[in-house]
């Protein structure tokens, strides 16, 4: 058995690679470093809103506001808040790359988990345009970071993977 074709076996693809794969190691560098980004800023939001009103440095720029939206009426959903449930979920995603990182069977369930995770930023997008008329600018970091994560793993689905 040739090397290629041992490595593939043992993560999880048997896919022949031709000249239009990408490297899975640049993949998975993408989507972990996406989770960082995503961790680190859900992080931080869910340190702001547990602090007093005004805490958040982007402040109040008119239509983009992290004050206005941490601290609206929106912000919690079931008692929980919005930015720890982003936080949970990044942690979750983190997980599921790692895992998939090794083993290429686990991607569909990061596609999976993302679908969920997009469902959720489309929600709030809503609400902050709609119904507070005010945008954060930190939860759209949060937001691009999961989005790129649903579409490197949707890229990864469909293309196969070199080692």
């Amino acid at each position: 058995m040739t090397r290629d074709l041992a490595d593939r076996k043992r993560h999880g693809s048997t896919a022949v690679v031709g000249r239009g794969a990408m490297k899975r190691s640049i993949l998975f560098f993408a989507m972990g470093t996406c989770t960082l980004v995503g961790l680190s800023v859900s992080a931080y939001l869910t340190f702001l809103s547990f602090n007093p009103p005004s805490s958040c440095p982007v402040g109040d720029f008119g239509y983009f506001s992290c004050n206005e939206v941490i601290w609206s009426e929106y912000s919690h959903f079931y008692g929980a808040s919005v930015a720890l449930l982003g936080l949970i979920w990044f942690i979750i995603a983190a997980g599921l790359v790692a895992v998939a990182w090794r083993n290429d069977r686990f991607v569909r369930i990061v596609f999976t988990w993302s679908m969920l995770g997009a469902t959720g930023v489309v929600a709030f997008v809503y609400t902050e345009i709609f119904l507070l008329g005010s945008i954060c600018p930190l939860c759209t970091v949060a937001h691009i970071s999961g989005l790129a994560i649903l579409a490197l793993s949707a890229f990864a689905l469909r293309r196969p993977l070199a080692t």
